[in-house]
Parts: structure tokens; sequence; C-alpha cells
């Protein structure tokens, strides 16, 4: 994955949620360890399927399965600071979803990922995306614009 400084900054997320770590998250070194990370990045995809579910009033997809995960670690993380997780969507497929997350700590971006989730129908295969599910993402697109063209920006 390549870096993206904007992909750095918490106020780009439209969905987020602080989680606090446990002890047994930590390794011998009392940094948060890279499962623990991941764990974290799992979170965030639930973030979003609960924020799409709250919306339509139903699940987005009989079932999504996690297709691929890209983390990139850009810094160290500590027990026991809180740890705010940012997700938001990148890119709407056929039958995928693309979430870019990440994680900050004390102000700072720990951990970045991005995840295909594939909407799946019971009977397995993927499942197209329905366009009033489509419609709703929309609004929890990642915020990659650049400065000059946010809006109030001159």
């Amino acid at each position: 994955m390549r870096h993206d400084p904007r992909r750095s900054m918490l106020d780009r997320y439209p969905l987020r949620r602080t989680v606090t770590p446990l002890f047994g998250d930590t390794d011998a070194l009392g940094h948060i360890n890279n499962v623990s990370i991941a764990r974290y990045f799992e979170q965030a995809r639930v973030l979003m399927q609960e924020a799409l579910a709250a919306d339509l009033g139903e699940r987005a997809f009989e079932r999504a399965v996690l297709a691929n995960i890209e983390i990139s670690y850009l810094a160290e993380a500590f027990y026991p600071h809180d740890i705010v997780i940012g997700v938001g969507v990148e890119k709407i497929g056929t039958s995928s979803l693309v979430l870019g997350s990440a994680l900050f700590q004390r102000d700072r971006c720990v951990a970045l990922a991005r995840s295909v989730d594939v909407g799946t129908g019971n009977s397995g295969g993927a499942a197209p995306i329905a366009d009033h599910v489509r419609d709703i993402l929309e609004k929890y697109r990642l915020d990659l614009a650049s400065e000059q063209e946010r809006p109030g920006i001159e």
C-alpha cells in the first residue's frame, strides 16, 4: 500500500470509535502487538457494517467476507493509551467494498489498513451491491481531497 499522508489525518475518516487496549494486547516490550492491531482493524470493518445497518434498518449484505487486507505499521502503540479507529469507503465495486482505515494514539497515526470485503449470498458466491446500499455508502466516503479541493479552503 502506497502511503498517502492524507490517510494519516483523523478528520478524513467519517466513522470513528475509541477503544481501550487491554494489557493482554501487549508484547514483552509493552507495545500493542501486531495481532491486536489487526483485531482493531477488524473493528473498523464492524463499525462500517454497524453504521450501514443503522442507516438501512437491516444488514447491507447477507454476508460479507474479508477478501484482502494490507496493514502498514507507522509507529509503535502502547498500553494503556486509548486508540481511535477511523474508517471510510475508498471504492465501491460491483460486489466488493474497499475500506481505508487508520489507528490513532495520542494524536498520531500509528497504523493504516486497506481491506476488501465482498458481499455474498447465503448460498455463496459474490452478490452485487444494491443501488440503495451504494447511495448510503457514498456518505461514508474517505475524504482524500487535497487541501485546495476541500470546501472552505482557499
